[in-house]
């Protein structure tokens, strides 16, 4: 099940970053430049397609937003202390003992 909800994470992140992509922003944007300013405009209207694309973006973020929520509810483990990869790196690493550093001669006499 696990699996199942990131394969389903990772298309619809996908399919959000294109469908936001495709929306004209102030200037043409990307949607124009598929089809050279025509595009789906031309052949669903200009107000049905930008209807279109908000209604689809935010169906998309809803359901980007549930379907992680529920993954880090119920699929993620709660309640183990965990460590982490640098401590564990850390604890393998055998601690060498280091030599004492030589004293500094003393000069004769004292």
């Amino acid at each position: 099940m696990f699996v199942i909800l990131m394969v389903l994470l990772v298309i619809i992140s996908i399919m959000l970053t294109v469908v936001i992509l495709m929306q004209a922003s102030k200037g043409v944007g990307l949607s124009g430049a598929f089809g050279g300013g025509g595009g789906m405009g031309a052949m669903l209207g200009v107000r049905k397609t930008s209807d279109i694309l908000a209604r689809t973006t935010w169906i998309l973020a809803v359901s980007l937003i549930v379907l992680i929520l529920m993954v880090n509810l119920f699929f993620l483990p709660r309640g183990e202390v965990r460590e982490s990869v640098l401590e564990r790196s850390a604890s393998e690493v055998p601690v060498q003992p280091q030599a004492p550093a030589p004293q500094p001669a003393q000069p004769p006499g004292k």
